[in-house]
Formats: C-alpha cells, structure tokens, sequence
C-alpha cells in the first residue's frame, strides 16, 4: 500500500490546487457570468472522512459546482421597490471526483453532470421566496465497460448477457465494475424551494428556513426528445426511473458568523433489490467571516450518491470547506 506521503506528491497534491483554483474564482466579489444568484443550487465542496464501502478507501471527494448565466436578474428582483418576479437561464456543470487510496489515474470514474436550467423566484408581501427550477441534462462517468463486467464493452451482446445473471438476491455492490464500469443516463429535474426570511433590526435576514422539494426522472432522450447520452436499457432496471428528494436548512448568525443546519433525505423509487433505497445527509456548515466559505461536518447514511456507487451502502462522517452560491444579501428596497 502506498505511504500518504506517496499519495499527497503524485495525486492529492495536484488536485488540491486544481480545486482551489476553481473555489478562489467562485468565492471572487466581482459580479460575472459565472457569479450570479441561484435560490436552488448545489453547493460545491471538498472533504475528507471516515466510513466506506468494504471494497475502496476514500482519501478525497470534492464537486467543484460551475453556474454559468445566460440571463439572471434574480438578485434585481429581489432587491427592487416593487416586488416583481426574477428569472435565470443558465448551464451548469456538476463534476464529482474521488481520490482513493490506489492507483487512480488520472481519477477513477468521475462523475460528470451538465444541466441546462431555468428559475423564476417571486418574492411574497412578506418577504419570502418562492422559487420554481426546471433543469434536465446528461450524467455520466465517461467509461466504456460493461457495469457488471471489466471484459466486456457496455451494451455489447457478450457486456448484455451479463445481466441476465442477476437476479433479485445478487448483491450488485460485490460484481460492480469499479475502474471502468458505465454510468450513463439523462435526467430531468423539477424543484420547488420555500424560503422564511426573518429580519431583526437590519436589511439582511438574520434566520432563514428554506425548504426544497424535488423530483428527478431518469431518461432515455437528451431534453427528453434527442438522441444522445442516454442509458444502456439493462441499467434503468437496476437503478429505476424515479427519484425523490426534501432538503430543509436552516441559516442564522452567531457571534458573526453564519451557520447553516440542515437535513436532507433521497429516495430512489424502483431500483433493485439490494440497493438501499434511502439516503440521509446531515450537515453543519459554519462561516466564520459570513462569506461564500465556509466550514463543514457532515455524516451519511444509505444509499451512496456517487454515479454507479449507488448499490453500496455505507456511513459516513465528511469534514471540509464548502462554498455557497446564494448568500444572503442587503435587501435595499427595506431601507427605503
């Protein structure tokens, strides 16, 4: 087994600068394309832990999340006298890497998700947000093997009768192709976010309660009707069609700086009978200088989020850095 001080030099060196580039450039001040505001967004993140599945050991896992806007004046409707309603078009790219503690060059099965998306938000006589996000876009690994087998391409004859092994009492995490198996599917998503703005004495909301609802439909069509990064018909068996999930946060300030707690929960409706079909996340997220960075903890349970890796089930507890896309902001029709 290699020493981490093999690790660090050859893989976690150079991927720790390759993300904290992208984070410096997010966490920037100046308002671009790529620095707007998204009531219902993923954070980006990266984290080490304890806890993995019996066949990998996790060193690193990070997502370092890109919005790009091609049209956003939420932050204009929201600060405006009269409350008028605010919409974004954007692209997003939701790339996933893991380091493990092997040979992983240059990173074993990576995770990349491309949406395009559209929100409208309207801000309530109270305050409140109401948000509505339509995203639908390709997710996928980027390998080329059969996901059951290392020997045989994906949705080859000889890659296709391996499916005919399984049955409902196969445990698919023991036969998964780690290295070069394929993920590969297209998806729609449909949110709904709530946001409670509670004010004390100033313009910036002081507690925040947001609440998201969220159902995911996995396709065969790009945008539902094009021919193109779809799924290997085997796999929507394995993995179902179907997928719902609550998130709840709640954001206040303590001693000046800005904690997030939140609870999010994942089901997957009509993937196979060894999948575990529910997954938890907990989170504490604390920014110390009430910026886009912050500090997390985090601790998992269930089904794993991470392409293929979905038929493992294992706990985890995450430490990291984390940086947000929507941090609450001086709301200046309030002083007029």
């Amino acid at each position: 087994m290699k020493t981490f001080a093999e690790n660090f030099r050859k893989k976690l060196f150079p991927f720790l600068c390759f993300v904290t580039v992208i984070m410096v450039a997010q966490t920037t001040k100046i308002p671009t394309a790529f620095k707007e505001y998204y009531p219902i967004a993923q954070r980006s993140y990266l984290s080490g832990g304890f806890g993995n599945n019996e066949y990998e050991q996790i060193l690193l896992d990070t997502k370092p999340s890109v919005y790009y806007s091609f049209f956003n004046n939420i932050r204009k409707a929201i600060t405006a006298d009269e409350k008028t309603p605010g919409y974004a078009a954007y692209l997003t790219f939701q790339p996933q890497f893991r380091i493990y503690n092997e040979e992983s060059r240059p990173v074993k099965t990576p995770s990349y998700k491309i949406l395009a998306g559209w929100q409208p938000i309207i801000v309530t006589s109270n305050d409140n947000f109401l948000t509505l996000a339509i995203e639908s876009g390709h997710y996928s690994n980027g390998q080329s093997n059969s996901a059951f087998s290392a020997e045989f391409e994906d949705e080859s004859p000889e890659g296709q009768a391996v499916y005919e092994t399984i049955t409902d009492t196969t445990n698919l995490a023991g036969i998964l192709n780690r290295k070069t198996g394929n993920f590969s599917v297209n998806l729609t998503r449909i949110s709904f976010n709530y946001r409670q703005n509670k004010f004390i004495d100033e313009v910036i909301p002081k507690r925040i309660h947001s609440y998201t609802l969220t159902y995911q439909l996995y396709h065969d069509k790009f945008f539902g009707f094009i021919d193109f990064g779809g799924y290997n018909p085997k796999d929507v068996g394995i993995f179902g069609r179907h997928r719902i999930e609550a998130n709840y946060e709640f954001t206040f300030y303590w001693k000046g700086m800005r904690l997030v707690a939140g609870q999010d929960v994942f089901l997957q409706l009509g993937a196979h009978p060894s999948v575990t079909p529910y997954r938890s996340q907990t989170k504490l997220i604390v920014h110390p200088w009430n910026t886009d960075l912050g500090f997390f903890g985090q601790f998992d349970f269930g089904f794993d989020d991470y392409n293929y890796r979905f038929v493992d089930d294992f706990p985890r507890f995450s430490i990291g850095i984390s940086w947000d896309w929507f941090t609450p902001f001086l709301l200046e029709s309030k002083n007029k």
